[in-house]
Parts: C-alpha cells; structure tokens; sequence
C-alpha cells in the first residue's frame, strides 16, 4: 500500500505527523508549567 501513496498524500501525513508531535508536546507543556508555578519556580527564575 505505500507504494501506491502519491506525493501529495506523503505530504499530508508526515505534516500530520509533525502535528501530532507539536500537540504531544503542547499538552505535555501544559501541566508542567502549572507544577512549576506551583513550586515557585518562574518566580525564583524571575520570569514572572
């Protein structure tokens, strides 16, 4: 079957395959940032 994939439907799936990795990692990002204002951390830093 991926011999039959024109270019354009390669394409397609390695930009959503970088999308779904973008998202992976927002969501990762996410309650991280929260455990770290949590801790004080960005305070101790001086980025907030």
């Amino acid at each position: 079957m991926a011999n039959d994939s024109s270019i354009s439907t390669s394409f397609l799936e390695g930009f959503l395959r970088i999308m779904v990795i973008a998202l992976v990692i927002i969501l990762i990002a996410i309650p991280v940032c929260i455990i770290l204002e949590f801790l004080g951390v960005f305070e101790m830093l001086g980025i907030v």
